[in-house]
C-alpha cells in the first residue's frame, strides 16, 4: 500500500464522521496483552506494505475465480442476483448455528470487515445497532463476520459491548465464498462490505472501501438510504 493511500484511508474515516471510544471506556481487547501484540504486528504489517507491495498479494482463490465468473472481480463481492454460497458458521457468542439455510426466509445484511484491527468497524456495528429499530421495520436483520479468531472476537465484543450476532471467520472461508478479500487494507480480509441476501439470493452488494467511497465507516444514515427499500 503507498503512503499516499494509508494517508487516504485515515482521512476517510476521520471525514465520515466515524465516532471515537469515550474516556474511561472499559478494558478490552485494546488494553488487554493480545491487544497489544496484536497492534504491534498490524503496524508492522502495514509498515512492511510500504516497501514490500508484492509480498502482500496473493493469487486469487478459487472462490474469487468463481466471483469473476459472474461478473465481478477478485475482492468486489456478488453481483446482485447471485446466489448465496452455502455456509456454516457459529455466533461467537452464543454458539447458535448461522447458515445459509437458517437465514434463508429473513432479509439479512452481512457485514465483512476486518475485525479486531479496525476499531472504525466496530463503531460500524454499534451505529448500525442504534438503527435496529429502522432495520427491524424493514425486516433486515443484521449478521457482522471478522476474520478474528473466536478469543480476540469476544473481547471485541466485550469492549465494544456488541448485541447483534457476530461470526468469527478466522479461516476466511466464508469470506472467499462471498468473494469479499483482497480489496481491503490487507490482502487477506475483506474490505468494508455489505451483502444483503434472502432467499437464497444476493439482493444487493457494496463495498465502501472501493471508490467512489473508500471509507471505513459510513453513517448509519446513509447507508440505509444506499440499501434498496424490497418487499419483505
Amino acid at each position: 500500500m503507498s503512503g499516499r493511500k494509508a494517508r487516504a484511508a485515515r482521512q476517510a474515516v476521520r471525514a465520515a464522521g466515524a465516532p471515537t471510544r469515550s474516556e474511561g471506556a472499559g478494558k478490552g481487547f485494546w488494553t488487554s496483552w493480545k491487544g497489544a501484540v496484536t497492534g504491534l504486528v498490524i503496524t508492522a504489517v502495514i509498515a512492511g506494505s510500504f516497501v514490500l507491495p508484492d509480498a502482500l498479494r496473493t493469487e486469487p482463490t478459487a472462490a474469487s475465480h468463481a466471483g469473476m465468473d459472474m461478473g465481478a472481480a477478485p475482492g468486489e463481492g456478488l453481483p446482485a442476483g447471485s446466489s448465496v454460497p452455502s455456509f456454516s458458521e457459529r455466533n461467537v457468542e452464543s454458539g447458535k448455528a448461522i447458515t445459509s439455510a437458517s437465514v434463508y426466509d429473513r432479509k439479512t445484511l452481512l457485514f465483512f470487515s476486518e475485525g479486531v484491527m479496525c476499531q472504525a468497524c466496530f463503531e460500524q456495528i454499534k451505529g448500525l445497532e442504534k438503527f435496529g429499530a429502522d432495520l427491524e421495520k424493514r425486516g433486515i436483520q443484521l449478521v457482522s463476520i471478522t476474520p478474528d479468531p473466536p478469543s480476540d472476537l469476544r473481547q471485541a465484543i466485550s469492549h465494544y459491548g456488541i448485541t447483534t450476532p457476530m461470526i468469527a471467520d478466522d479461516d476466511r472461508d466464508m469470506s472467499e465464498a462471498f468473494n469479499t478479500l483482497g480489496k481491503g487494507m490487507h490482502s487477506d480480509t475483506p474490505g468494508h462490505a455489505f451483502a444483503l441476501v434472502s432467499k437464497g439470493k444476493v439482493l444487493w452488494y457494496r463495498d465502501y472501501w472501493l471508490p467512489p467511497a473508500q471509507s471505513m465507516y459510513v453513517k448509519p444514515e446513509k447507508l440505509l438510504a444506499d440499501i434498496p427499500t424490497l418487499g419483505r
